[in-house]
């Protein structure tokens, strides 16, 4: 005999199946809560690289100007060009703009780099660039948001956090993600875990031995033993917090800060103490220059922290300018590369010489470049942003050294189609080079499993790697 139910008896009695559901699921997330830790992780396979140090171009630098000749572009130069060039202005200007510097063949590899970058010059054969980037953001805000989370807008993770959750650190006294100085319009959004557990964060810290990390020392007025009774009775305090609610992520975060920052009070110190370094290293840093000082303290720093285990260390190269060369580019970029390029040079020189390179994976870019056009005619003409083609470059573990990939047109203006690479080629790469299958890095979030690439298309660029 068939039974029906009505709707309200229908529910009451599915109501123990949702409840188990339910249940299940807290259970099972209470069990992952354990792993939100930096505790160091097994890769899901053998890596090539054990840290990452990406140096961030904020602003869209100037790669035609810096690493990409073309020839081409003076034979044209104050012409119209000889197809559309599209940028943000409509009817916006086609006149071409020549690089006005030189370039010198380098190296064994004989690449031709532009002699604003003397130092980076000496070096070039350590290094694979990526000649055929792209990408679908052509403001800054949202570029760089694609550059370092996979998505062009706020709200989700950057690729430090991501290589943080699946990897945690070598080093329990130090943060596994560190970001060093400034130059993302984004600000600290550039190294945000965003709804990943807040612990995977990037930390911001200075070339300051005496104050690296805001409020990270000891007042002078706390004994280490006031201090350390300060420390056992908040601890006790959160303990008692995280019984009654268990699966509160801030919580768990804090705690953990917490127990981080007194490790850190000595650790973190230590590391930026570049004074420790010999006069040699800090010779080759320019660590005392006026101009390249800045940046060469923070690679020097960068260096260091991977030493000490850190995983992911973030070095934002825009705190000598604005590489958002709208005007002016003769009068601005040859300082923006007198910036970075002495510091930039010295930590392929350093990595290198003490035999990090072979597992310290080296990532340069910006979020996109500038067109072979300049932007309006006046006295001091600049070049507008160009996201459909510009270079970067990686080096180190498992790169191949003196390798090009891909090209842009004759002009220097797009990506040609066989090579075109995109952000999420980059962080597949990346984390193929940590041993991180990148389909598998996931984390649930708002009903799926999310990750860096998102539904992005994307392939590990097996042409540079060694």
């Amino acid at each position: 005999m068939r039974r029906f139910l009505s709707r309200r008896q229908a529910l009451q009695e599915a109501a123990i199946g949702f409840g188990g559901l339910a249940f299940n699921s807290l259970v099972a997330l209470g069990a992952e809560r354990t792993a939100f830790d930096l505790q160091p992780r097994r890769p899901h396979f053998a890596p090539k690289a054990k840290n990452v140090i990406f140096i961030y171009i904020g602003g869209g630098p100037s790669t035609i100007d810096m690493f990409d000749p073309k020839p081409v572009l003076r034979k044209y130069d104050g012409q119209p060009a000889p197809f559309e060039i599209k940028g943000r202005a409509l009817n916006g200007s086609q006149q071409v703009m020549a690089s006005p510097w030189e370039f010198t063949k380098c190296g064994q590899s004989g690449r031709e780099i532009s002699n604003l970058l003397p130092n980076f010059q000496k070096v070039v054969d350590n290094v694979s660039f990526v000649r055929s980037m792209q990408t679908d953001r052509i403001d800054h805000s949202t570029a760089q948001f694609t550059f370092v989370t996979g998505r062009g807008f706020t709200g989700f993770p950057s690729i430090g956090s991501w290589v943080n959750y699946a990897l945690g650190s070598e080093n329990q006294n130090l943060p596994g993600y560190i970001a060093l100085g400034e130059g993302a319009s984004i600000g600290t959004r550039a190294h945000s875990a965003a709804w990943l557990p807040p612990v995977f964060s990037g930390t911001a810290m200075r070339a300051d031995a005496k104050a690296p990390i805001y409020d990270i020392r000891r007042p002078e007025s706390i004994s280490p033993e006031q201090q350390a009774r300060l420390l056992d009775m908040v601890k006790e305090l959160n303990r008692e917090q995280k019984a009654h609610h268990p699966l509160d992520q801030d919580l768990e975060a804090r705690i953990a800060n917490y127990e981080l920052a007194a490790r850190m009070q000595v650790e973190a110190m230590r590391v930026a103490d570049l004074s420790a370094e010999s006069e040699e290293t800090r010779r080759l840093y320019g660590c005392d220059n006026k101009v390249s000082g800045q940046f060469g303290q923070l690679c020097l720093m960068a260096r260091r922290l991977v030493q000490s285990g850190v995983r992911f260390v973030q070095v934002y190269g825009g705190g000598g300018g604005n590489w958002d060369t709208h005007s002016n580019i003769v009068g601005q970029l040859p300082g923006l590369c007198q910036y970075i390029d002495q510091g930039m040079a010295a930590l392929l020189t350093d990595l290198d010489q003490r035999g990090m390179l072979a597992d310290t994976l080296v990532v340069w870019s910006g979020e996109f470049g500038r067109l072979p056009t300049i932007e309006a005619k006046n006295s001091a003409p600049g070049r507008d942003h160009n996201p459909y083609g510009f270079n970067m470059w990686m080096a180190g573990a498992g790169v191949k050294r003196g390798f090009d990939f891909g090209q842009t047109d004759e002009l220097g203006y797009a990506a040609l189609p066989e090579f075109r690479v995109g952000h999420a080629d980059i962080h597949a790469t990346i984390q193929h080079l940590l041993g991180i299958d990148y389909k598998r890095n996931t984390f649930f979030y708002e009903g799926r499993d999310e990750s860096l690439v998102g539904v992005s298309p994307a392939r590990v660029l097996h042409e540079i790697l060694a």
